[in-house]
């Protein structure tokens, strides 16, 4: 493809993309040997571009004929707002390994819940342990019968209730201990 058919192209996939309403800001820009400033290499222009990028990819391959990729609604959808509080289990109260208990939360995002038994691993970091009740009601205030898996005992347990899924919202219990 020649240098010109090259610059036209870009050119014309810029001005279909602006057309269609995304953002793309192309810099077309000849290299000249004769500047004495480095740029690309001779005989080959340089595009900058900026924008979103999937918007304007969908736009670019529409302009050139082939489909434009449909937009995914959840790369778009906003996070949940609101917010959870943990209100039981008790702190002080110690556990069995593979024993069951409840855990009650208040919540304002109207989002399903899961809730999950964490650990400390120290230095203010913990970890996902187990998933211990999933799906857990979306109302303003809700109740899971959660059952502990087999795990070392400790002092350093806790739970966390977050939104199903993504967990965007999330609370922590209290830490509790578990023994066997």
């Amino acid at each position: 493809m020649s240098r010109a058919t090259s610059m036209a192209t870009n050119l014309a996939v810029a001005v279909a993309t602006t057309a269609v309403g995304c953002m793309l800001v192309i810099s077309l820009a000849p290299s000249r040997q004769d500047t004495g400033k480095s740029g690309p290499a001779a005989g080959r222009a340089m595009a900058a571009t900026a924008g979103h990028a999937g918007s304007a990819a969908r736009a670019a391959t529409s302009a050139l004929g082939a489909p434009a990729a449909s937009a995914d609604p959840e790369e778009f959808a906003s996070p949940p707002t609101g917010r959870i509080e943990v209100t039981a289990p008790e702190p002080g109260v110690d556990y069995k390994a593979n024993g069951s208990f409840v855990v009650t939360w208040n919540n304002s995002t109207g989002e399903e819940v899961d809730v999950w038994l964490r650990t400390a691993t120290g230095h203010g970091e913990s970890e996902r342990v187990a998933l211990v009740a999933t799906g857990a009601g979306a109302g303003p205030s809700g109740e899971a019968l959660v059952t502990l898996p087999r795990v070392p005992p400790g002092k350093r347990y806790f739970l966390e209730v977050a939104t199903a899924g993504d967990g965007a919202v999330r609370a922590f219990s209290r830490t509790f201990a578990i023994t066997n």
